[in-house]
């Protein structure tokens, strides 16, 4: 099915973003890298619409189009700024689990805005399929999280209360992208909700004055920052594509995405030399067996 294509494609662009990132935030405030990778994310976005054509329908969004894009990219906002911090405090191998946390959350509303199309009509066997897969996912994400260290001091743990509430915004991000794609191409939305992602990002450096010390940021960091920010264009353009795919199950196209993490672990320790323990290691295998199977039972 093509919109599991889709997905696919983006899992992969997201697990990009996320190293790149990672690695193009080192001695960068993770405020000014936002809105620089928003900026990125928004021109990806318009070059799209120009290449589809689609360009000459941005005028074709509603009152109910606006408001939906606006209020995801608000979360998206939120969800970001929360997450760079946390990766500016923690270990990639430890942030990613926690935020991939929020497809439970995600998917729970999913289930009540969109039961049709996610259970096919309260078909049985596909809310079983689906208990079972959320089941699997969540133990192997909670198996990821490194146990608590009490002789830790308290400042070296921000890490995981930044991860939990870009894990909070994260989980209403594709539901109001799903509601505010309703007659609209994808990449229009993805301009809009885009465009209120920057602004919001902007509006949060200009009150911070984040912008200071730009001039300091070496050529390095501008390179995989940009690449990073082309990575999450590429993520959110076909993620979005996916979703407003006739006859595509909204809560598998988001446990698709989750994907992400198998590539972004494997390349936090092949790029960021990062340790796994056997733990975090069974429970990933917990976490892409519950992805795995969402996929198979969707062909």
């Amino acid at each position: 099915m093509n919109w599991i294509l889709l997905a696919l494609c983006s899992a992969v662009c997201t697990s990009l973003t996320t190293i790149l990132a990672k690695i193009g935030i080192k001695n960068v405030n993770s405020n000014f890298a936002t809105a620089y990778r928003t900026c990125i994310v928004l021109l990806c976005s318009l070059v799209m619409c120009a290449i589809t054509g689609n360009i000459a329908r941005m005028g074709d969004v509603s009152g109910k189009n606006i408001l939906f894009l606006a209020l995801s990219g608000i979360s998206t906002g939120f969800s970001w700024l929360f997450y760079f911090a946390a990766l500016k405090e923690g270990d990639v191998n430890k942030v990613a689990p926690v935020d991939k946390s929020s497809f439970v959350l995600t998917a729970v509303l999913f289930l009540i805005f969109f039961f049709d199309d996610t259970t096919k009509g309260g078909d049985p066997l596909t809310i079983g399929m689906l208990c079972l897969t959320m089941a699997l996912m969540l133990t192997g994400t909670f198996m990821m999280l490194p146990k608590s260290d009490k002789a830790q001091p308290a400042g070296s743990r921000k890490w995981i209360i930044y991860a939990i509430l870009s894990a909070v915004f994260a989980a209403f991000v594709s539901l109001f992208v799903k509601l505010g794609l309703s007659d609209i191409p994808s990449d229009v939305g993805t301009f809009y909700r885009t465009l209120t992602v920057l602004v919001f990002a902007f509006a949060i450096v200009l009150a911070k004055k984040d912008y200071r010390g730009a001039k300091e940021i070496t050529g390095k960091s501008w390179v995989f920052l940009t690449l990073s920010g082309i990575a999450t264009g590429g993520a959110w353009l076909t993620e979005y594509a996916a979703l407003n795919y006739v006859g595509s199950n909204p809560v598998a196209v988001n446990c698709i995405g989750k994907l992400s993490i198998l590539l972004t672990m494997f390349l936090s320790f092949a790029i960021c030399k990062e340790k796994f323990t056997k733990r975090s290691l069974a429970g990933l295998f917990l976490l892409t067996a519950g992805i795995v199977l969402i996929i198979v039972f969707s062909l």
